[in-house]
Formats: structure tokens, sequence, C-alpha cells
């Protein structure tokens, strides 16, 4: 007999890595004048040359707000070389002196396939089944996702689920994490047009299994969705989040002056 309690099989798109620092303000306040004035110039240029939007991945960065970092870098790469790639040129840059990593995390945009379990491990239909889950417009927009243009504001998180005697999510049936998933799944539909939602994978990549940034056109949302989401069984008994890291997109150009302005 195969055992009950199996993975999922999942689907991945991009590797993602986001990047959370504090600014050592007091160093940046030794800066000469015209240093900073260099130095801002420099930074709103080249990080605009990172700041990529296209079909092959991109860039962007929040201005965080009652955190305990202060600014999130998140890039999204079709490869891990690619994404370390831009992390080595981020790094780089002379802002990054002034910069203390407070977070990265690595993973990668993923779909979980928990509604496949419900035809069984014998479906004749199973590669047919994924070939058309793969092609989807909702799992493409799932696993290559763009900035939405009307949702400024940002908030990230990371969790896992939990492995506690009474409370395992891994020695669960897959059946049964299917049903509390899809229940789950209906709660963020209710906020459709409202947060735009990206699931990234980090098992094997990350201390933390999951990555979940969301996009708002408010704020408030985000405490509003995440709140119902906690009343869902999958939730309120199996997950663990780490800290929440909220703020607001922001271009290249304003980040540094409100960065290094005097």
């Amino acid at each position: 007999m195969e055992p009950s309690a199996l993975p999922p099989e999942t689907l991945e798109g991009w590797y993602a890595l986001h990047q959370l620092y504090t600014v050592d303000r007091r160093a940046l306040r030794t800066l000469a004048p015209n240093a900073a004035r260099d130095l801002r110039c420099t930074t709103a240029e080249t990080l605009a040359t990172l700041m990529r939007h296209d079909d092959d991945g991109w860039s962007a960065i929040v201005s965080l707000a009652g955190s305990t970092a202060d600014v999130l870098f998140v890039h999204f790469r079709p490869t891990l070389d690619e994404l370390r790639d831009v992390q080595r040129r981020f790094e780089r840059l002379p802002i990054t002196d002034f910069l203390r990593p407070a977070m990265y995390f690595l993973s990668v945009t993923e779909l979980g396939l928990y509604q496949l379990a419900a035809h069984g491990h014998n479906d004749a239909q199973h590669e047919t089944r994924i070939r058309a889950e793969r092609e989807s417009p909702h799992t493409l927009r799932r696993l290559y996702p763009t900035v939405p243009a009307d949702m400024p504001y940002v908030s990230f998180y990371p969790m896992s689920k939990r492995r506690d005697a009474g409370q395992n999510w891994y020695t669960l049936p897959l059946p049964e994490r299917s049903k509390l998933m899809h229940s789950h799944g209906l709660t963020g539909r209710r906020y459709a047009g409202r947060v735009m939602q990206i699931i990234t994978g980090a098992i094997g990549l990350d201390r933390w299994e999951w990555g979940v940034t969301l996009f708002a056109k408010d704020p408030i949302d985000f405490k509003k969705l995440v709140t119902e989401m906690r009343f869902d069984e999958a939730s309120a008994k199996y997950a663990e989040f780490g800290d929440f890291y909220v703020g607001r997109l922001i271009e290249p150009d304003a980040w540094a002056e409100e960065t290094l302005a005097p």
C-alpha cells in the first residue's frame, strides 16, 4: 500500500530573492555633502539598471514602514544563476556599504497541484491534466507574475507548516490537505482585484518553507485578508508565521533621494 502522506505535485517558475536591509543612517551622516550627492546620483542610476521589468523577470524596491528593516529589494529571474548575478551586481553598489542585512530569503514561484489528488495516483489522464494546468493563464500568472500597476502597497512574510505532535501537516493524508488548501484558497479569491498574491516555495532553499508577497491598493486589506486566512483550519492548526514587512513600492531615484537626502 502506498503511504497516504504524499507530497503534492508542484509547478515552479521564476526564482525569487527577497533582500531586507536596515540603513546605517549614522554612517551616512558622516558623508561630506558632495560625497552624499555623488552617492545619491550613482545609487539612482545603477539601481535603475537592475530594476528591469520584462518577460525574463523584474526587480522592485519597497520602502518599509514600522519594521525591523528599512527597505526590501525583491528580484525575480528565470534561473538561479541569473538571480545570483543580480545579487552580486547589487552587492557591488557603493550604497551597500551603508546597508546592514536584516534577512535574505531565497525561493521560487510555486503552484501546488493539490486538486489533482482527487483523481488518485492511477489517473490515466494525469499527464494531460498536468500539461493543461501548466499552460493555463491562471498558472502562468502565478509562476511568472507581473507587478500590478495599481497596487503600490506591499507585504512580505515567510511561513512554514507545523510538524508538532497532533498538528503535523506532513503526516496528513494528501486528500485531507487538498481539502484544507481548497478552503484556504477560497478566502484569497474573495480579495481578487484588491490584493495580488505571489507564493514562493523555499523547502530545500531556505529556513522557512514558503514566502508570501502581497500587493494591494489599500494596506488595510493586508490585515483583513491575513485575519480571515488565520481562521481557516489550514492556518489555524498548521501554519507558523515569520515577521511581516510592509511598505510601498518606490522608484530608484525616489529611494535614493529619501535615503541620502541631507
